[in-house]
């Protein structure tokens, strides 16, 4: 099994681990950012504040998961999220035992940190993580840390072709890396210095790797339940997880040059962090725009007669934003979405335009529709 650097020394294996080092990086456009969020916030009335934490709590749970190679229906995240937070929204009862556990998971560290993160909180999580025992087909350890003799290597590749990425302490050394790590989290820090909090709590969690299975989930848990302490930005209102998913194998090389350095010097996990983090804030102000030209929209239209098929192909198209519906919207995909023939689609289009919810393009077979904003 080929190594990533044969003469390599884990960075856990130095002497003075985890005494990290790091240079403090420019968090000017870090904090520009969350002022930008924080000032939207308080204008937001309360259904908009509502659909941007659904969107948000939903992205977060999908992209958590995906980055594992884990694929989450979001029909039944949205469930599990509107059931948990009562939200009021019309049920489906779409949610699954497996999507309740990860977004109460998620809520609790976003939404609970006054309370210290200890022992027992984290071997709950990831009891919720694995509720059947298994990972996939495989047995593991559940609500313990490991105890496998075996080393614990995270490997890519193929069978006989894999790559060692890091190879993480041996689970004898977990009780007492762990005591010690949940000791250190719990500490008081100022608001100045909780981003680089978060980002040393999220690398050293991932450097002990004390659980069989579940870690990279947890350590993004964890990113949020330490954001959270601040008073910087509701955490509700941004996800780290959906940041680092468009970015995963950024994150994967930046953890892998890390993991393999022969000092603790962490400023190349530092830097990338709070870039991660201004992208996320950046994709929940996208967010904040989409929810306030939904919001417009449907101002502009609450006297307009709208059946359901008609609610049915605005939802779609609104869905793409901020991008447009690939192609417009044309008579055969309005057919297939309603179940509909196409004499109906034509007049449920006509009278979409008709009463300025859309538009008309093109002429002929070629003709298609866009809504008006």
């Amino acid at each position: 099994m080929k190594s990533y650097q044969t003469d390599k020394k884990w960075i856990w294996e130095s002497e003075n681990f985890p005494n990290f080092t790091y240079t403090k990086t420019n968090t000017q456009e870090l904090f520009y950012k969350l002022g930008q969020l924080q000032t939207v916030e308080k204008f937001m009335n309360d259904t908009n504040s509502k659909e941007l934490l659904l969107d948000v709590l939903e992205n977060e749970a999908v992209a958590t998961s995906a980055i594992e190679g884990e694929v989450l229906q979001r029909s039944s995240v949205r469930s599990s999220i509107n059931k948990i937070l009562r939200l009021g929204l019309q049920e489906d009862y779409n949610y699954t035992n497996q999507t309740d556990s990860l977004v109460e998971i998620i809520i609790d560290a976003k939404q609970n940190s006054k309370e210290p993160l200890s022992k027992e909180r984290l071997l709950s999580w990831h009891k919720a993580l694995f509720p059947t025992g298994q990972s996939g087909f495989k047995k593991i350890l559940v609500g313990e840390f490991r105890v496998d003799e075996k080393a614990m290597k995270i490997v890519s590749g193929t069978w006989e072709k894999e790559k060692i990425h890091f190879i993480a302490p041996p689970s004898s050394m977990m009780p007492k890396m762990m005591s010690e790590y949940l000791e250190w989290l719990n500490e008081e820090v100022d608001s100045s210095e909780i981003v680089y909090k978060a980002a040393v709590a999220h690398l050293w969690f991932l450097l002990i790797h004390p659980f069989d299975d579940g870690n990279g989930r947890i350590a993004r848990a964890i990113t949020d339940y330490v954001l959270s302490k601040s008073e910087l930005v509701n955490a509700n209102f941004y996800s780290v997880a959906s940041a680092i998913h468009v970015k995963r194998k950024e994150y994967y090389k930046t953890l892998d040059l890390t993991c393999i350095k022969k000092n603790l010097d962490i400023a190349l996990w530092v830097d990338w962090f709070v870039e991660i983090l201004i992208e996320s804030i950046e994709q929940t102000l996208k967010k904040v725009e989409v929810v306030q030209t939904k919001s417009k929209f449907w101002d502009k239209h609450v006297n307009t007669k709208l059946n359901d098929r008609h609610k049915k192909i605005i939802l779609k198209m609104l869905s793409y934003l901020p991008s447009e519906f690939e192609g417009g919207m044309k008579a055969s995909k309005y057919m297939s979405i309603t179940k509909i023939t196409r004499i109906t689609a034509s007049r449920d289009l006509a009278y979409l335009v008709e009463k300025g919810v859309m538009q008309s393009h093109g002429s002929g077979r070629g003709v298609y529709y866009t809504l008006v904003f």
